[in-house]
C-alpha cells in the first residue's frame, strides 16, 4: 500500500510540472477552399449567353463572399477562445 501511494504521488507530481501550451485550432477544410474563377464571355456571345454568364458569376461571387465571411467569423471566435485560455 505504501508503494502504491508513493507511485501515485510521483505520478501526480510529474504531470503537474509539464507545461501545456494551448494550440490554435486548424481552419476547417470547407472554409479554406479557393474561390473558382469567374466565367468569361467569348467574342460571339448571344444575349442569352451573357445573361447566363452574369447569373453564374453573381452566384459564384456571393458563395465566395459567404465563405470569406464565415472564415472571418470563425477566426475571431477562435482567437477570443485561444486568448482566454492563455
Amino acid at each position: 500500500m505504501k508503494y502504491l501511494a508513493c507511485f501515485l504521488l510521483i505520478l501526480v507530481t510529474g504531470c503537474s510540472s509539464v507545461p501545456i501550451a494551448p494550440k490554435f485550432p486548424e481552419v476547417p477544410e470547407r472554409i479554406l477552399k479557393k474561390c473558382p474563377q469567374l466565367e468569361k464571355l467569348g467574342e460571339e456571345s448571344k444575349l442569352s449567353d451573357i445573361a447566363k454568364t452574369v447569373t453564374n458569376n453573381y452566384t459564384t461571387y456571393y458563395e465566395c463572399a459567404v465563405k470569406h465571411d464565415a472564415f472571418i467569423e470563425w477566426y475571431q471566435v477562435q482567437k477570443k477562445i485561444y486568448e482566454s485560455v492563455k
